[in-house]
């Protein structure tokens, strides 16, 4: 679920629309909702699919491996 958390924070602080997205992904506007929400609270939160992650990436023109966790956490 991490992956999921650090990719929402980076959408949330970049300011992405999630209906571009859905748009641009063919992912359904409600999955990325309750995936990538800050709103949400994380125990709710869905997890990402690794297509669907796969897209995102795409779409937001980054390495999926930026959202990995850091051996730290």
């Amino acid at each position: 679920m991490c992956v999921t958390k650090n990719l929402s924070a980076y959408v949330n602080r970049m300011g992405i629309n999630l209906s571009a997205m859905a748009r641009a992904t063919g992912i359904k506007r409600g999955i990325l909702h309750a995936s990538l929400s800050t709103a949400m609270n994380e125990d709710k939160r869905r997890p990402l699919r690794d297509d669907e992650l796969i897209k995102i990436c795409k779409f937001l023109d980054v390495n999926p491996m930026d959202f990995a966790a850091n051996e730290d956490e």
